[in-house]
């Protein structure tokens, strides 16, 4: 009777270890999945806000370059008029 109780002690500590095992094993699955969707969650924020900060940049350089490119077009206007009345002259 004695070895009958010392196995059976034995399977059920086997038993119990190894669905503490298993069901420990699936929650730190799920932790570790957790993690790294918070992971990858905050690697597109930041992506996120690199590209508005990209956008807000070369907008605010289009507008520059469309300023410069007026102020370039009224120079080769009035330079266009100081030929033509050059050549009126001649």
């Amino acid at each position: 009777m004695d070895n009958l109780s010392l196995i059976l002690n034995a399977a059920i500590g086997l038993i119990t270890g190894l669905a503490g095992f298993f069901v420990g094993y699936k929650k730190n699955q799920k932790e570790a999945d957790g993690v790294g969707i918070q992971n990858v969650e905050k690697a597109l924020d930041i992506y996120k806000q690199m590209l508005d900060d990209m956008k807000k940049r070369y907008d605010a350089e289009i507008e520059n370059m469309k300023s410069k490119l007026a102020s370039y077009e009224a120079h080769i206007a009035k330079l266009e008029t100081t030929i033509k009345e050059l050549k009126k002259t001649k």
